[in-house]
C-alpha cells in the first residue's frame, strides 16, 4: 500500500447525515451541476472535503474538530438560498481532477464560482466561527458583482483581441485566485511586450511568477537578458526564487503530461536539476524523480519500470549502515513526539469539553499544517516505489523481485502495517499465496495493536484467500 506520511493538524470531521440536514448538496456530477448553474444563473459553492480521520485519533479531538461554523443554520440557509452546492469526497477521481484544475493544495477547501464556472473566491481551512463563513459568502457575492472579476476578464481574453493590459489583468487575477497558469495566455502576453520590457526587472519577474513553460516564448523572452536573470536569482529572497522555480517545473511537467511530450518533460526535468546548482547528486535525483513521475502519468510502463529500478536502488536501497541507524533513531524520536503531542491535545480538548477552560466568544480556526518529511523517509520512498511497481500491473518477475527486495527492507527496518501490506501484494502477484496471506494478517494485526483501522487489510486478506485479488 502506498503510504505518504501526511500530517494535517487538524481537519474537521462531520458525518454525512449532518451534512444533509444543513446544506443541500447536489447529487449530480460537477459538470452536470455547472450546466444546471448556467441554466438557473446561480453561483456554485464547492467543498473539497478533507481525508477521513485516522482511527487512532483520540475521540475528544475528533469531537472538537467536528465543530465548524459551516454547519450553522445561518450559513446553510444562505448557501441554500443563493448557491448550488456540491461536496467532493477526498480520494475520489472527481475530487482529484478538481484539485488539479483549481490548484487545491490543502483540505478542507471552499471554492465559490460564477454560474459560468469561473472562480470568484476561495478559502482554505476550517473555523468554528459562523461569521467566517458568512464573510466568505459575502466576499463571493461581491466578487460576482465586480466588473473586473475572472469571468469578465476571461471573456475579453477568449475573444482573441485582448490588449496587453487586459492579458495582464487576467493573468494577475488567476494568480490572485491561486489558479494554475495558462501557458498560451502568458505566451501571448510576452509576445506583445516591447523588446525593452525584458530589461526591466518588474516585467521579467511578472513572467517568472506566472511559471512559464520551459522553452516556451514567455520563458525564452524572459531570459533574453541573462545578466538580469542572474541578478534576480542572486538578490531575490530564497522563498521567492523557490516559488517561481517550482511553478516553472510544475507548469512545464503538466503540459508535458497533457501532451505526452517526452522532449518537453526532459526540458522540465533538466530545469529542475539545474536548480540544485553545484549539488550534482541531489540535482540528478530530482531529474530522475521528475521523469519517473512523467512516465507514471502518461502510463509509459516500460520506461517507468526500467528507470524505477535504477532510481530506487541507487538512492534508497543501499544506504550506509551508519546513515540508516541515525535515520531510524530520529524516526523513533519523531514518533514519540507525535504521540506526546496527540496526548496533550486530547487532554486539552477533554478539559475544554468539560468546561474547565472556558473562553468567552472564542473562535477556533484550524488549518492544514505541514510539518515536513519525517526522518527515515528513505523507507517511505522504498515502500511507495515497491507499491508503484505493483500498481503497474506488471507480471515481469525481474521487476517484481526488485520491488520485493525494497519491500522486505522496509519491513525489516520498520514493521508497519502499510509496509507488510505492500509486501503481501507483491508476494501474491508472484503466486506465493500462503506467505502473502501471512503478511497481510500481520498488517491487520499491527494496525489493531496501534488502534488503527483494520478494514482495508482485512478486505485485502479476504480477496487473497479467495484468490480474487
Amino acid at each position: 500500500m502506498k503510504y505518504k506520511l501526511l500530517f494535517v493538524v487538524f481537519c474537521w470531521i462531520m458525518p454525512a447525515w449532518l451534512w444533509a440536514q444543513a446544506i443541500h448538496f447536489e447529487k449530480d456530477s460537477l459538470s452536470q451541476m455547472f450546466a444546471k448553474a448556467r441554466q438557473q444563473n446561480k453561483p456554485v459553492f464547492l467543498l473539497l472535503a478533507p481525508p477521513p480521520p485516522s482511527a487512532s485519533l483520540p475521540l475528544a479531538l475528533k469531537a472538537e474538530r467536528s465543530k465548524s461554523g459551516l454547519f450553522a443554520p445561518a450559513v446553510a440557509e444562505k448557501l441554500n438560498q443563493t448557491f448550488l452546492s456540491k461536496e467532493l469526497a477526498f480520494g475520489t477521481a472527481e475530487a482529484g481532477a478538481a484539485a488539479r484544475r483549481y490548484g487545491v493544495t490543502g483540505y478542507p477547501s471552499y471554492l465559490y464560482f460564477n454560474p459560468d464556472g469561473n472562480l470568484l473566491y476561495r478559502r482554505l481551512g476550517n473555523s468554528s466561527s459562523v461569521d467566517t463563513y458568512l464573510r466568505d459568502i459575502a466576499a463571493a457575492e461581491q466578487a460576482r458583482q465586480d466588473p473586473q472579476n475572472l469571468s469578465s476578464l476571461a471573456a475579453e481574453v477568449q475573444q482573441g483581441s485582448a490588449s496587453i493590459d487586459q492579458l495582464k489583468r487576467y493573468l494577475t487575477k488567476r494568480r490572485d485566485l491561486r489558479l494554475p497558469a495558462e501557458p498560451a495566455v502568458l505566451d501571448a502576453y510576452a509576445r506583445q511586450l516591447p523588446a525593452g520590457a525584458f530589461y526591466q526587472p518588474a516585467e521579467v519577474l511578472f513572467i517568472l511568477d506566472n511559471g512559464p513553460v520551459v522553452g516556451s516564448p514567455a520563458f525564452q523572452l524572459s531570459h533574453v537578458n541573462q545578466k538580469l536573470i542572474d541578478s534576480l536569482y542572486k538578490n531575490l529572497p530564497l522563498q521567492r526564487r523557490l516559488a517561481f522555480n517550482s511553478l516553472i517545473i510544475k507548469n512545464t511537467m503538466a503540459q508535458a503530461e497533457a501532451t505526452k511530450d517526452r522532449a518537453l518533460a526532459e526540458k522540465g526535468a533538466n530545469f529542475a536539476r539545474s536548480t540544485w546548482n553545484g549539488d550534482y547528486i541531489r540535482g540528478q535525483r530530482t531529474y530522475e524523480r521528475t521523469m519517473l513521475n512523467f512516465y507514471q502519468s502518461v502510463k509509459d510502463t516500460a520506461s517507468y519500470l526500467r528507470q524505477a529500478v535504477l532510481y530506487y536502488e541507487r538512492n534508497y536501497l543501499n544506504l550506509p549502515a551508519d546513515t540508516v541507524k541515525k535515520a531510524l533513531e530520529a524516526l523513533r524520536v519523531f514518533r514519540q513526539r507525535q504521540s506526546a503531542l496527540l496526548q496533550h491535545l486530547d487532554s486539552a480538548a477533554r478539559q475544554r469539553a468539560a468546561g474547565h477552560t472556558p473562553v468567552a466568544g472564542a473562535t477556533t480556526t484550524v488549518r492544514p499544517v505541514a510539518v515536513g518529511s519525517p526522518p527515515a523517509s528513505f523507507l517511505q520512498e522504498l515502500n511507495n516505489g515497491a507499491w508503484a511497481i505493483y500498481q503497474t500491473g506488471t507480471r515481469n518477475n525481474n521487476y517484481l523481485w526488485h520491488a520485493i527486495n525494497w519491500s522486505k527492507r522496509t519491513v525489516d527496518l520498520d514493521p508497519a502495517p502499510y509496509n507488510y501490506d505492500t509486501l503481501a501484494h507483491l508476494l501474491y502477484r508472484l503466486g506465493f499465496y500462503t506467505e502473502a496471506e501471512s503478511r497481510e494478517q500481520q498488517a491487520a494485526s499491527l494496525a489493531r495493536q496501534q488502534k488503527g483501522s483494520t478494514s482495508v487489510y482485512e478486505h485485502e486478506l479476504d480477496k487473497m484467500r479467495k484468490r480474487t485479488l
